[in-house]
């Protein structure tokens, strides 16, 4: 349909549907010796001529015969395809434009005239979104959504349109059409026409054989001209609503009948009411045939997935949001979710097997063709009756580093119930796979291989995550692992450095787990440093030498502080010894540790530590986080006793009444700290700092009256220190209060305290730190040293046990719980205080901790707690009046806790 010649023939062929090789075909376009067809799946074919590049094709053939793909453009949704002389064009659903093969005249549009064998995008028309295209001879026309026309290359014959006739290697805008809606654009060898919506006929360029329509050969026009419209004389009626444009010769279409035009061809979308049809047919005749071929015709390539849910009238920025309705999305796929008919399941499985998931790894011109990596997730048959996902994170995880930035740009945007999805869609694959691995031991590296293809994709969402924190951190968990993971082969396998290990992911472990974790790291570290003194002992020829397995401290009551800091500092041989197993005894006092007098001596050490009277700590009324103070009256040494204690309580699965804020655990695990911890340490001071980051007038300066500079109260003395050099005398104004608030933030949470935080930090890591205490969300290190604030009351009966009579059926017990559960949050809370020291409760669980009810006679007394056991000694009071009279008063008047 190309030929040789010294007359270029364009011939446009606009059909329902053509066969090319079995192929089907909705939209032709040729040049001198080569053609484009677009497919009925969204893919481009060409054939012919190619020594210009004019095919697109990366090879060196020269000519084809026969139709090729054009593999730059896989995934990308094209709609409409142009060629010229030796050069071709298409554009997307998005209103992207592409363009390949010669360049002598710069009618790519590209800046130069280099010849480009494969497909580029104009980047020259980004944000314009083109609707149409049309190629010249050595020139290019495009129209936009928003009726505005552009033109470059060749200009000889003025074909450009803007008054001159010298050549334009890139995008300029016809500037005598600005201010008309032009709707439909058509050009011939050298001369364009264009349409406008109020039915103006405009044409410029060569008219020499009379192309342009103005009832005489004229030799050309640089500017565009209004054109005749004799088709209305007799008939006013008769509207123009298209051109074509070929050789010399204009084609106009006219009608007395509204008819609209559409120079691109819409790539099927799913139609919500023809999927509502053939649901009809599958619930009539129990035949889901009429799904599977809905489904397969709109998703029938990558391509057409790719404009799936896409409003072309939108114009969207692509490298910030994918374009995608996403709640349209779900809403159609959701009807698919719960259809299980075996014939239905099994075809989707074919199709993604055979159809969608071999093409997904396509050479990334153009972010529109990332859109499929947002629509899988949310398709059921992704995960279910074949487990493809492993393959679809491969893809991703193939994807150039460029193009997955822009995906995570996506990703961050979204919202969160999709960005949840997504997620779970990884994680369910890896615990089939966990699953299927311990029981097919054959094909454990495989399994392997497909397990560690999703926590790579999983890795990636978490950074962004940590960024945009669109769900909380702690959905990345996956519950099931602990179930099937052998956690200490795991960890050995990280310290052999083997390449698949979850330790590698550990945002996917529960605190449980990482609790467990640190257990194991303990224990492999002093198993370490036993085999290594046994190994001196047996060099230096003594004999047997017992280990204590514990880690004893021995305390005067009067004496608690010094007592503990002298046990502390006789472990000299290493931090593994505090990562023993906790003993503690009081001296002259006899009884076996049984976990309540350990946790005496953490209440006791942080009741003295935290007393106002040594000025250590400042409490911030609003949050009631307490953070460093500046001036104090203790050494650092009491900082560091403090940092070991909070050590001690991870390893000992103690709760320590010490309500640092998270900003503290970002601190110690070496990242940067935040307006937004800020906020939570001190709410109103933060408040007050986005006030000043909001203020947009130009008088901030007059108005606030600030330096960079603080004023401190030092034991009654107040002195003022600067934020930056000459702070003082620094004003803030628009331009730097940024950098005041960072200054400000900075000296609060670093600065200022940095002495006492090295000493707490120091004393914290010679107990916890270790390559395990790395894996730690600050939340999660948060919750391991002071226990956390959400769980279930309800929880708290079913760990419950009973002593001297009691039962969970006993009537007093009855009355019991009858009454707890009648009481508020509040008053629940206060309860938990009353009985345990505390109202949290330990990172593992509710599950973790032990609660004993036990019988007493005397009714006239008040209940009573021990809080170092848990126990509560409770009468058998009578009716519910009594215990709830007696239980209350007992909570709000009693303060401390009382020993076995």
């Amino acid at each position: 349909v190309g030929y040789p010649g010294e007359i270029t023939v364009y011939i446009v062929i606009f059909c329902s549907y053509r066969v090319v090789l079995g192929i089907k075909v909705v939209h032709v376009a040729c040049g001198f010796r080569h053609t484009l067809a677009l497919t009925q799946d969204g893919e481009v074919i060409a054939w012919g001529d190619n020594t210009a590049g004019q095919l697109g094709s990366t090879t060196s053939l020269q000519l084809s015969h026969e139709p090729v793909k054009v593999s730059s453009l896989d995934g990308m949704p094209i709609v409409q395809v142009a060629a010229g002389n030796q050069h071709s064009a298409c554009i997307s659903v998005s209103g992207w434009l592409f363009v390949w093969g010669d360049n002598n005249c710069g009618q790519l549009g590209v800046g130069d005239t280099k010849r480009r064998p494969t497909p580029r995008n104009v980047t020259g028309m980004q944000g314009h979104h083109v609707v149409s295209v049309c190629c010249g001879e050595v020139f290019t026309v495009v129209l936009t959504a928003t009726g505005g026309v552009f033109t470059w290359g060749e200009n000889f014959n003025g074909q450009l349109g803007h008054g001159n006739t010298s050549a334009h290697h890139l995008p300029r805008q016809v500037s005598e059409l600005m201010g008309e809606m032009v709707k439909v654009i058509t050009c011939g060898e050298n001369h364009v026409l264009a349409l406008t919506d109020n039915n103006k006929l405009y044409g410029w360029g060569a008219g020499y054989a009379g192309q342009l329509g103005t009832g005489k050969s004229q030799a050309i026009q640089t500017l565009p001209i209004k054109l005749p419209t004799p088709w209305t004389k007799g008939n006013p009626k008769l509207k123009a609503y298209d051109i074509h444009g070929g050789g010399d010769q204009t084609f106009i279409r006219v009608s007395g009948e509204k008819r609209s035009h559409s120079s691109t061809t819409r790539i099927h979308d799913f139609s919500e009411a023809k999927l509502n049809s053939a649901f009809r047919d599958f619930e009539e005749y129990k035949d889901p045939t009429s799904i599977i071929e809905y489904i397969i015709q709109v998703m029938g390539s990558v391509s057409k997935i790719n404009s799936l849910f896409v409003d072309p009238t939108t114009r969207t920025n692509m490298l910030l949001d994918s374009g995608i309705n996403m709640l349209r999305l779900r809403k159609s796929f959701t009807q698919l979710r719960d259809l299980r008919h075996k014939d239905y399941l099994k075809a989707m499985s074919n199709h993604l097997e055979k159809t969608i998931l071999p093409n997904l790894n396509f050479e990334v011109t153009s972010p529109e063709q990332l859109r499929i990596f947002c629509i899988l997730p949310e398709f059921h048959s992704l995960c279910y009756p074949e487990d493809y996902v492993p393959v679809f994170a491969e893809s991703i995880l193939n994807l150039p580093e460029n193009a997955f930035k822009i995906l995570k740009i996506w990703f961050s945007r979204y919202e969160a119930p999709f960005f949840k999805r997504f997620v779970s869609v990884l994680q369910s694959s890896v615990v089939k796979n966990v699953i299927l691995r311990y029981h097919t031991t054959p094909e454990n590296n495989r399994r392997l291989r497909k397990i560690e293809k999703c926590l790579k994709v999983l890795e990636k969402l978490n950074e962004v995550n940590r960024t945009s924190e669109l769900v909380p951190y702690n959905t990345f968990y996956i519950h099931d692992l602990a179930e099937h993971l052998d956690l200490e082969e795991d960890y050995r396998n990280w310290l052999e450095g083997r390449e698949v290990v979850f330790c590698k992911y550990p945002f996917v472990f529960t605190p449980s787990a990482k609790a467990k974790l640190l257990s194991i790291d303990a224990n492999n570290q002093m198993l370490q440093t036993v085999r290594k003194f046994a190994i001196s002992q047996l060099m230096m020829a003594s004999g047997p030498v017992e280990i204590n397995p514990y880690f004893e401290i021995c305390v005067r009551r009067d004496n608690l502080v010094e007592d503990t800091l002298l046990a502390i500092r006789k472990c000299e041989s290493g931090p593994h010894v505090l990562k023993k197993p906790l003993k503690v005894t009081f001296k002259g006092e006899e009884g076996f540790d049984a976990g309540g007098v350990k946790k005496e001596l953490f209440l006791l050490l942080m009741k003295e530590l935290l007393n106002p009277t040594y000025g250590m700590f400042t409490m911030d009324p609003e949050s009631r986080f307490i953070w460093f103070s500046e001036f104090n009256f203790e050494g650092n040494s009491t900082y560091e006793l403090i940092g070991v204690i909070c050590g001690l309580a991870i390893y000992n699965s103690i709760i320590v009444d010490i309500n640092f804020p998270p900003a503290l655990y970002k601190k110690l695990l070496g990242q940067p700290v935040t307006m937004n911890d800020f906020a939570k340490l001190s709410p109103t001071r933060a408040e007050s700092l986005r006030q000043i980051l909001n203020y947009s007038d130009t008088d901030l300066e007059e108005a606030m009256c600030l330096t960079f500079s603080v004023t401190r109260d030092r034991f009654g003395e107040v002195d003022e220190v600067n934020l930056i050099p000459n702070g003082s005398e620094t004003p803030v104004t628009l331009e730097n209060k940024q950098l005041y608030v960072d200054s400000y933030i900075d000296y609060y949470l670093n600065t200022c305290i940095q002495h006492q935080f090295k000493a707490f930090a120091q004393g914290f890591m010679f107990v916890a730190g270790s390559r395990v205490f790395e894996m730690f969300h600050p939340n999660e290190l948060m919750h391991m040293v002071s226990g956390m604030h959400d769980f279930n009351f309800d929880d708290l009966k079913s760990i419950t046990e009973y002593l001297n009579g009691y039962a969970v059926d006993h009537p007093t017990i009855t009355i019991f719980w009858k009454v707890f559960n009648k009481m508020d949050l509040a008053l629940k809370k206060k309860f938990l205080v009353f009985l345990t020291g505390s109202d949290r409760i330990p990172i593992h669980g509710i599950h973790s901790i032990k609660i004993t009810i036990n019988k007493v006679m005397d009714t006239a007394r008040l209940p009573v707690a021990h809080t170092c056991f848990n126990v509560l000694d409770l009468p058998p009071y009578a009716t519910e009046e009594e215990m709830e009279n007696k239980l209350l008063n007992a909570i709000n008047n009693t303060e401390g806790f009382g020993l076995v």
